[in-house]
């Protein structure tokens, strides 16, 4: 019989082993914008919204908006590098090393030994250490979470003891607003890191490269053995999302990942 790597991981630990709140180094007190393609916009307390440039410093209370088919990319001092999708607003409020996203798609990558960061939305808190994310949230529409490598635990803000880790190559999927976490998934890294508008296998600008590129590489020799196949498929028709064993129909904006499972059949 195989023996597989297990892909759910179930963690019985009190909040004061520090669960949502890793030690940190030094806040996010500014970024800098280090690419823009399109429509990209800073806002700041009530000033009329003002084109973003590259190379513009962003500062605490400052929030950065995406129009349609436009991105924006942001660098901290430590190197922490922030991408934003289209139709995306993200505000830098200079809570420790907290980023708020308030819509849209965020890829989040801390470079490694360099503390931890958290991604809080209304409903839900991610938080990372030396970690590569995805995330996406609409208000009171989806959320989503994809560990591209490393690991992150993401919980409910009103209810820190529902809590979920996801490892590289993780996911979940679920309503803002959710009284619960969803289980976690296994997405395949290769289908996304060829689609997504966010990260990429070839981006030597990205200071977690030969991370993403490792995940990536360990996912396939699985699947390449046999210890993963292709399971539940997420259908997408466009911007729509048909999420797994449900009618309910979601926007989207992350790339297409079918769901790989472990295999689980004996050899004959």
């Amino acid at each position: 019989m195989k023996t597989f790597p297990t892909f759910r991981l179930i963690i019985k630990c009190s909040l004061a082993l520090g669960l949502c709140t890793p030690v940190f180094a030094g806040g996010y007190s500014k970024a800098e914008i280090t690419r823009l393609t399109n429509e990209v916009q800073v806002l700041k307390g009530e000033a009329a919204p003002k084109a973003a440039i590259v190379g513009q410093s962003i500062d605490p209370v400052s929030t950065v908006a995406t129009g349609n088919e436009s991105r924006a990319e942001l660098r901290f001092p430590d190197k922490t590098l922030t991408r934003l999708g289209a139709n995306s607003r993200f505000t830098l409020r200079g809570d420790a090393r907290t980023l708020d996203l308030n819509e849209g798609t965020m890829m989040l990558q801390v470079p490694k030994n360099q503390g931890g960061a958290k991604i809080r939305t209304a409903g839900v808190t991610a938080a990372v250490t030396g970690t590569t994310v995805l995330i996406e949230y609409h208000p009171g529409g989806v959320i989503k979470l994809i560990v591209v490598e490393g690991e992150c635990t993401i919980f409910l803000n009103n209810d820190q003891s529902e809590f979920k880790t996801l490892k590289t190559g993780q996911m979940i999927e679920m309503q803002d607003g959710s009284p619960q976490i969803p289980d976690v998934q296994t997405v395949d890294l290769e289908r996304l890191l060829k689609t997504s508008k966010l990260i990429s296998k070839t981006d030597p600008t990205q200071p977690n490269q030969q991370e993403i590129n490792l995940a990536a590489f360990e996912q396939q020799t699985l699947k390449n053995n046999g210890d993963l196949v292709t399971g539940n498929i997420i259908i997408r028709d466009h911007a729509m999302n048909i999420g797994i064993n449900t009618n309910a129909a979601t926007t989207t904006n992350l790339p297409p990942a079918p769901i790989i499972i472990p295999n689980n059949n004996e050899e004959p």
